[in-house]
């Protein structure tokens, strides 16, 4: 095991000023936007749930006298989901906890264990981005495509219309008015979403809710200028004050809350709509086994591997897994 590296708080004499400097960043938690994007109180009972749900039902139509009533049907959709470990270690030889002239050796190794507060964000993103970083492979949406794409598992139109919840070709970022027609575009596209059996699949109100825009930080400035800015003004010749159009996400009232992270790299232009008002999160964990703590202290006197090498250790466990449902309440803006 890779020890901590103690030699540099070990001399005589050290003031403890700044023993604190990571300390400070304990309250390592998941963005409070989080639960706007994900349903986090899904409980387990095992290493992997299966999942199931009925497509639509199909809707009455005219039944001409005389004729056999109109027969419809729907079927079934099933998906499996893994639970998994998540852990870590942090080992250090107890002569140097007890040397140590800050004494912060153990509270900067229990550290470690705030940062389970961050594994349903850290998760969250794999499954946004596809990405690996956490989750052990990538996952499908129960239609068995990614997350964002044109087409179902099938071939056919994702949610019954040209382009699925994925924007292809975005306008880029280059100018609030850029972000603001993919905005409107994406928004657009979420109304036409179709349920399988022809008939829109939500109601406006989901479109026309609350709605999270997850982009990269970089792009700070160009979203805010776009969903914030109330007016700009222009100096003219004159040095009269003029005014651009007012913000129309804020003359129609929507609810947009910006959600910049740096977990979208910079270089990074895609960006993500999430309708807070869907009948199901788009993605969401499965709570196996909460967080466990476990150490070896000397004087705990329960480690045969402290007595015979002097090294302690304080150690974490939790089981969560991680899944996309069918994820109607998102769409890509692909730049």
């Amino acid at each position: 095991m890779s020890e901590v590296l103690a030699s540099n708080v070990l001399a005589n004499g050290l003031l403890q000023n700044f023993r604190d400097t990571y300390l400070a960043t304990l309250e390592r938690a998941s963005s409070s936007n989080l639960s706007k994007v994900m349903d986090l109180s899904i409980p387990a009972i095992n290493r992997q749930h299966e999942f199931a749900y009925f497509n639509a039902a199909p809707h009455m139509e005219y039944w001409r006298r005389g004729d056999t009533i109109p027969v419809g049907s729907f079927d079934s959709v099933t998906f499996t989901v893994l639970v998994h470990e998540f852990a870590k270690r942090v080992p250090w030889f107890k002569f140097d906890r007890k040397d140590d002239q800050t004494q912060s050796l153990f509270d900067m190794a229990r550290a470690t264990g705030t940062s389970a507060g961050l594994i349903p964000e850290r998760g969250f993103f794999d499954l946004l981005l596809g990405q690996t970083n956490l989750i052990p492979g990538t996952v499908n949406a129960p239609d068995g495509v990614s997350m964002y794409n044109a087409q179902d598992g099938n071939g056919n139109n994702r949610f019954g219309v040209s382009g699925g919840n994925r924007i292809a070709s975005g306008g880029g970022v280059a100018s609030p008015s850029a972000v603001m027609t993919d905005f409107y575009l994406a928004v657009a596209r979420a109304m036409q979403f179709q349920d399988g059996q022809g008939q829109p699949l939500f109601s406006p109100e989901v479109a026309n809710g609350g709605i999270t825009v997850i982009f990269g930080s970089h792009n700070l400035k160009v979203f805010e200028e776009a969903f914030l800015q109330r007016r700009q003004g222009i100096e003219t010749a004159t040095n009269n004050v003029g005014t651009t159009p007012t913000n129309i996400v804020q003359d129609a009232s929507r609810n947009v809350t910006l959600w910049p992270t740096q977990r979208i790299a910079s270089g990074n232009d895609d960006w993500y709509i999430f309708f807070d008002n869907a009948p199901k999160k788009p993605t969401f964990v499965l709570d196996r086994e909460g967080l466990q703590e476990f150490t070896s202290l000397e004087g705990d006197n329960n480690s045969d591997h402290t007595r015979s090498t002097a090294q302690e250790y304080v150690q974490w466990e939790i089981r969560q897994g991680f899944g996309i449902a069918l994820p109607y309440g998102t769409i890509e803006v692909n730049n």
